[in-house]
C-alpha cells in the first residue's frame, strides 16, 4: 500500500486568524473548536504566521493585543508532499499541527498530528512495540500542591504540553498547557468561567494549587501494552497523550510525538551529533528533551543543515571538588555557522543555556538581515522597491 500524500489526508481549516483580529476572539474560537493552532492569513490568503497555546503561553500578552504581536513565523507543509515528509516535519518542529498551503504559499488546509496517529493505527503501520520502548522518561511531573505558576514554568522550560498531577506521589490527574493558557486569559473575565474554575486575578491563578485546575482522573496506560493499545486510548479519548504507570508509579508519558518518532525511527530529519561524556542515562534522556525543543524553535526561523554537540565533565575545585560541564554547541544553517560554549554545574542546564545563547545570536542575525534588506529598498527609491 502507497502512502498518501498530504493533500488526501489533511483537514480543511476550522479557524483562521489575520493579524489584526484580537487575541480574545481567537482563544475563544480554539477553546470552542478544540484547536490546538491556529493559521494566521493576510488578506490574500498567503500562510503569515501560527498562532499557538505555545506562543500564548510564552509570550504572555493582553485579550485586546493584536494576533500578530504574539504570532510565531509561519512553518506548512506542502500539499503534494508525502506523508513521511510531513511526519518527519512534526518531529523537527514538534508541532501538533501543520498548515498545508499550496505552491503559491496559500493556506488550504491543516494536517493534524491526530490525523496521522489515526492513519498509521487504521492502516496498520504502527510498529509493534512495547509503550515502554516508547514512551518519554523520566517522567516530569508536579506535586498537586505546587502552583501553577511552577507548572507553566516547567512546560516552558522542558517544551512539553501536559505534566502528570501527583497527590502523596500517587497520580491524581493531568494539568496541561491549554488549561492554564485559558484561565490566565480570562482570569479577568469571571462571567467565562465553568464550574469548577479557579476564578480571580492572574496572580490568584498563578498562586492556586495544580490541583485545583488539574484534569481528573487520568487516562492511563501500562508500559506492557502495545503501542498500538496506546495510540487507540489516545484518539478515543483526544488526549494527546497518556502518563505510563507500573502500580502506583508514573514510570513515563508517551504521546503522538514519541509515536511518531517511532515510526520514523531511525529517521532524522535534521542530523544531529552529540558526544555526551560522562553522563547518566536519565540526564541524557532529559539533555535530548532540551535539544529537541530548542531544535523545533530554531527550525521555525532558519533552516538547520548540520547540528553538533559536545559535553565534558571535568573537576573543579579544591579538596571538595565539584564537576563542572563544558558545552560545545555548532550549528549551521544555509548562511551562517554558529559557535557557543557554555559551563555550568549542572550539564541539562548547560545545554539550555548554550541554546538559549544559541537563539538569541540566530534571532539578531535574522533582524540584521531584515533590517539591510529593508534599507536596500529605501534606497532603492519606495518602501515596496518599485
Amino acid at each position: 500500500m502507497s502512502l498518501p500524500t498530504v493533500g488526501e489526508l489533511m483537514d480543511n481549516v476550522i479557524i483562521i486568524a489575520k493579524p489584526k483580529d484580537v487575541i480574545s476572539k481567537v482563544i475563544s474560537d480554539m477553546r470552542d473548536f478544540k484547536a490546538w493552532i491556529v493559521p494566521v492569513i493576510n488578506d490574500n490568503g498567503k500562510l503569515v504566521g501560527v498562532l499557538s497555546y505555545r506562543e500564548l503561553l510564552e509570550r504572555r500578552v493582553g485579550l485586546k493585543s493584536k494576533v500578530s504581536s504574539v504570532m510565531s513565523p509561519p512553518y506548512s507543509i506542502n500539499q503534494d508532499s508525502d506523508f513521511v515528509k510531513a511526519m518527519g516535519k512534526v518531529l523537527t518542529l514538534r508541532a501538533r499541527a501543520l498548515p498545508v498551503v499550496d505552491s503559491n504559499m496559500n493556506l488550504v488546509g491543516i494536517l493534524t498530528r491526530e490525523k496521522m496517529l489515526d492513519y498509521l493505527l487504521r492502516n496498520q503501520r504502527l510498529p509493534r512495540v512495547s509503550v515502554s520502548s516508547v514512551m518519554s522518561k523520566p517522567a516530569i511531573t508536579i506535586d498537586g500542591n505546587e502552583a501553577v505558576a511552577r507548572a507553566k514554568w516547567l512546560m516552558i522550560r522542558h517544551g512539553i504540553t501536559r505534566l502528570p498531577v501527583l497527590d502523596s506521589g500517587k497520580l491524581y490527574g493531568i494539568v496541561s498547557m491549554r488549561d492554564i493558557v485559558e484561565r490566565l486569559y480570562y482570569a479577568s473575565i469571571p462571567r467565562r468561567s465553568r464550574r469548577g474554575d479557579v476564578v480571580g486575578t492572574e496572580d490568584d491563578i498563578l498562586a492556586a494549587p495544580v490541583k485545583a485546575i488539574a484534569t481528573t482522573p487520568a487516562i492511563t496506560i501500562e508500559g506492557n501494552n502495545e503501542l498500538s493499545e496506546a495510540v487507540r486510548v489516545m484518539l478515543e479519548n483526544g488526549v494527546s497523550g497518556l502518563p505510563v504507570i507500573s502500580g502506583d508509579s508514573v514510570v513515563g508519558v508517551i504521546s503522538g510525538y514519541d509515536v511518531i518518532k517511532a515510526v520514523l525511527r531511525p529517521y532524522e530529519e535534521v542530523p544531529i551529533e552529540a558526544r555526551l561524556v560522562d553522563v547518566d542515562e536519565d540526564t541524557k534522556a532529559l539533555i535530548e528533551k532540551v535539544v529537541s525543543n530548542y531544535v523545533a524553535k530554531i527550525n521555525r526561523m532558519v533552516n538547520v543543515i548540520d547540528l553538533k554537540i559536545n559535553i565534558k565533565k571535568y573537576e573543579k575545585g579544591g579538596e571538595k571538588k565539584r564537576s563542572k560541564y563544558s558545552v560545545h554547541v555548532m550549528l549551521k544553517d544555509n548562511v551562517n555557522t554558529y559557535t557557543v560554549n557554555e559551563v555550568d554545574w549542572d550539564p541539562v542546564n548547560a545545554v539550555r543555556y548554550a541554546f538559549e545563547t544559541l537563539l538569541k545570536r540566530i534571532d539578531r542575525e535574522i533582524n540584521r538581515m531584515r533590517d539591510t534588506k529593508r534599507r536596500g529598498r529605501l534606497r532603492g527609491g519606495s518602501p515596496t522597491g518599485e
